[in-house]
């Protein structure tokens, strides 16, 4: 006869075997059993669940799904977070905001949160462990903690077939071009092109494929004020800024002019910041010849010339063409100097002037809800001075700005003015009564670079006293008609 410890012991282990069986066998139906499918999405309701969708149980965290759309045969692992929204429950609007393309792996405990927009292209492989998200907590205010402030949300897209390696977290802003590879453990933000290897904290190309050359090694650069960028084309840094200057003549300039957008871009590069001016337009306008017309004229060409400025623009018509401005160019702020044109050409009185400038900013944010704005005010010009009515229409004016920056200002969108007009006289900052000289210039730089150094800590206040600038050639705008 056995001893009876040892059948005791034996009958335990069987015990131990059986239940370890049936635990597993129970975990692995409750594994088929759990999953979210097309053909069994549950109680789920997705935008749109293609056909040959599976989410893997159990998910880590899951809702907002009626602004969801997952592409065909794409394949969730087990203990992923998919959300949309802040929580549960919220109206987030008639478009989608979460986008996954068909024939994707996302996988485990990866998590994609989406409160703005991330789109992720066909064909992704996403290894386990990523983050991806659209949204940061703001930091704007030094008194509140960080955790509790407005967060401020970018779009996020990721291009076809592209794999992003275990570990990874994905940034607000992000935008992969097609076929990009992210080394594991890489911390990713700003625009990377198609088909390159891109890895680190924070992320760089590492290698490039050309169509000649196929792949090379990308040899690494210092990121300096002279070489961090090529002007008006510059390489996106992870901290880079978008800035569009949105004017009339006085910030598209003329033949020969450096313009206060120069000054501006000068002074900020100065104090290293990554920056790029952005906008649909380059150019001058053309004072020399007789028909209307733009040219490339500048008194010092080294500089990003990007802008939105255009002789004659008032808030009248810019505030009906600014949301798709803002859509196609993505700035993170709007520098804006407009309004002389809605008093002048247009017999645009205060109260009217206010409404159009509330819509401007509402169109604006309809592209982007975080947007900032600086608003800059009224210049004094020799009209101004000379007939005392409109010059009491354009203070008038300035205090309408002023109570609507303080009437719509808010954290997640900020609105503050620039005042332009507190060192600018016409007399002696203008060549023609109106458009600013080079002394000019520098004050309406100053103005915008002391409001984004002072409300957003972007740069530094620009110095004083002004430095003593030349100025522009007579030739420089005498007709060659």
């Amino acid at each position: 006869m056995q001893p009876a410890a040892l059948v005791k012991g034996r009958l335990t282990l069987r015990v131990r075997r059986l239940r370890a069986s049936l635990v597993r066998d129970v975990w692995a139906w409750a594994e088929r059993t759990g999953r979210i499918t097309s053909e069994d999405p549950g109680s789920r309701r997705f935008r749109r669940l293609g056909s040959g969708v599976s989410i893997g149980f159990p998910v880590a965290s899951l809702y907002g799904e009626p602004w969801m759309e997952i592409g065909d045969d794409t394949l969730v692992g087990s203990h992923v977070s998919l959300s949309a929204g802040l929580l549960p429950g919220l109206d987030l609007g008639p478009e989608p905001v979460l986008r996954i393309g068909a024939r994707c792996l996302i996988g485990r405990g990866s998590h994609v949160v989406a409160h703005e927009s991330v789109t992720i292209g066909d064909d992704v492989f996403i290894a386990p462990y990523a983050y991806i998200t659209d949204q940061n907590h703001g930091y704007t205010d030094p008194d509140l903690p960080i955790g509790v402030q407005p967060p401020l949300n970018r779009p996020v897209v990721i291009g076809d077939g592209c794999w992003i390696g275990a570990g990874t977290v994905v940034l607000p802003g992000t935008r992969l071009g097609r076929n990009v590879a992210v080394a594991a453990g890489s911390i990713v933000r700003g625009e990377f092109p198609g088909h390159c290897l891109i890895g680190g904290a924070p992320a760089r190309v590492l290698r490039r494929y050309g169509a000649t050359g196929g792949w090379s090694r990308v040899t690494p650069q210092v990121t300096t004020r002279e070489n961090s960028m090529s002007l008006a084309d510059p390489a996106r840094t992870p901290d880079m800024i978008n800035i569009m200057i949105v004017g009339d003549s006085i910030s598209q300039g003329s033949s020969g002019d450096w313009t206060w957008r120069y000054r501006f871009w000068k002074h900020l590069r100065e104090h290293d910041v990554s920056l790029d001016l952005v906008g649909p337009k380059n150019t001058l306008d053309n004072i020399r010849a007789t028909e209307a017309g733009d040219d490339l004229t500048y008194a010092d060409p080294e500089f990003d010339p990007d802008h939105d400025a255009q002789w004659g623009r008032p808030y009248l018509s810019e505030k009906d063409e600014i949301e798709a401005k803002v859509r196609e160019h993505r700035p993170d702020y709007l520098l804006v100097l407009l309004g002389i044109n809605d008093l002048f050409w247009y017999g645009v009185e205060p109260p009217v002037f206010e409404e159009n400038l509330r819509e401007f900013i509402a169109n604006s944010r309809r592209a982007r809800p975080d947007l900032r704005f600086v608003l800059g005010t009224l210049l004094q010009c020799r009209k101004a001075v000379d007939e005392a009515d409109f010059g009491a229409r354009v203070a008038a004016t300035n205090d309408r700005i002023r109570a609507v920056a303080k009437d719509l200002d808010s954290p997640s969108s900020p609105v503050v003015v620039a005042e332009t007009a507190a060192e600018f006289v016409a007399a002696e900052h203008t060549w023609d009564g109106t458009h600013p000289n080079a002394h000019g210039e520098l004050r309406i730089a100053a103005a915008f670079a002391d409001a984004l150094s002072s409300r957003f800590g972007v740069g530094a206040p620009y110095p004083r006293p002004y430095p003593d600038v030349r100025p522009v050639a007579p030739e420089a705008k005498a007709s060659i008609d």
